[in-house]
């Protein structure tokens, strides 16, 4: 064995180990990378024109658009959190005493009744799916409580790397291309096309199903159901299904209603979840979801359940990225490099 041999395999052997070191060191602050990415292909045209307007002043250009991000979502979406912590507490406290069994039964008993009289045999178990929630909040009741300080430490290093990413996001990009084995047209190809994937996933099919939930919520309070904001939540995750979408939460929702009697409310919520949720998939989504990508909306709910399962709350976006990551690859090698080997 040369010199030479025994000097590259020496590099190579403390690269992959100093790579693994940093690798390990990073991995605890992954959601707030995933979350900061997220938001600069998100906001880059905002900032853009912000810097535009500022005469090129990257730095006050990118601190204004993380002052905007600050009020458009991170705001907006404490609050939800907030609204839906409170009704959850509500919800384990009045279970921890026993009082809620009794209304759960009671609730499970007249909804059935109503079931069984659209056609006979049809029960749905409402006592069993209560306790599995019930029990899922129990469990992570205590992780709920110790990761809000953590939660709101990575909140603000993600605000800190959009930061740098809106100003200095040109230059890394260059580095990463000088990196890179690949030809930089083709790095080049998989930056825009990873950019155009990822901006349209996540405007066009995790925004929408944002905006869909929420208007699902603010419908469950508007016509008195409890727990809008729960039920919101769970609209937002159910606006991802493909082809039954927040109807899954108003159905039940319209059940209840009839169920106590109350059916101007029940036609109210329907004529609420028909025009207002159903309007914002059919004249939002076409105009936010960009042409040239074609990810199937049942891919897309794959990926942000099994984001959310396999890396816990950050897989509700890191789900999708891996996905338009793939998708984009995909891409480039139809296009080019199957060719290539075809040739």
């Amino acid at each position: 064995m040369t010199d030479k041999n025994v000097q590259i395999y020496f590099f190579v052997a403390v690269f992959l180990a100093v790579l693994a070191l940093n690798v390990a060191m990073f991995l605890p602050f992954i959601g707030a990378v995933v979350l900061a990415l997220t938001l600069t292909v998100a906001f880059r045209p905002v900032y853009n024109w912000i810097l535009k307007r500022l005469g090129g002043r990257a730095g006050l250009s990118s601190l204004a658009t993380v002052l905007l991000t600050v009020l458009i979502i991170i705001i907006p979406i404490a609050f939800l959190s907030t609204l839906v912590f409170k009704e959850a507490s509500v919800v384990y406290s009045i279970f921890r005493d026993g009082s809620g069994e009794a209304y759960v039964g009671d609730l499970n008993r007249i909804i059935n009744t109503q079931l069984q009289n659209i056609s006979p045999g049809l029960s749905f178990d409402f006592m069993a799916v209560f306790e599995k929630i019930l029990n899922f909040f129990v469990r992570n009741l205590g992780s709920v409580f110790s990761g809000v300080s953590g939660a709101v430490f990575s909140l603000f290093l993600a605000l800190m790397a959009l930061y740098y990413l809106l100003k200095d996001g040109d230059r890394l990009k260059k580095v990463i291309m000088s990196l890179s084995p690949l030809a930089d047209e083709y790095d080049d190809q998989v930056f825009n096309k990873l950019s155009l994937t990822v901006s349209s996933v996540i405007k066009g099919s995790l925004l929408v199903a944002v905006i869909q939930g929420v208007l699902t919520g603010a419908g469950f309070f508007i016509f008195g159901i409890p727990n809008p904001a729960i039920w919101g939540t769970i609209g937002i995750i159910a606006a991802l299904i493909p082809m039954l979408g927040t109807a899954l939460v108003i159905i039940p929702g319209l059940i209840y209603l009839f169920s106590i009697g109350s059916s101007g409310a029940a036609l109210g919520l329907l004529l609420w979840g028909a025009v207002i949720v159903g309007s914002v998939d059919n004249l939002l989504r076409p105009k936010l979801f960009e042409r040239g990508i074609n990810i199937h909306p049942f891919f897309i709910l794959i990926s942000v359940l099994g984001g959310l399962e396999f890396f816990g709350a950050v897989g509700f976006l890191l789900g999708p990225l891996l996905l338009s990551l793939l998708f984009s690859l995909l891409d480039i090698y139809k296009k080019e490099f199957k060719r290539d080997v075809e040739q």
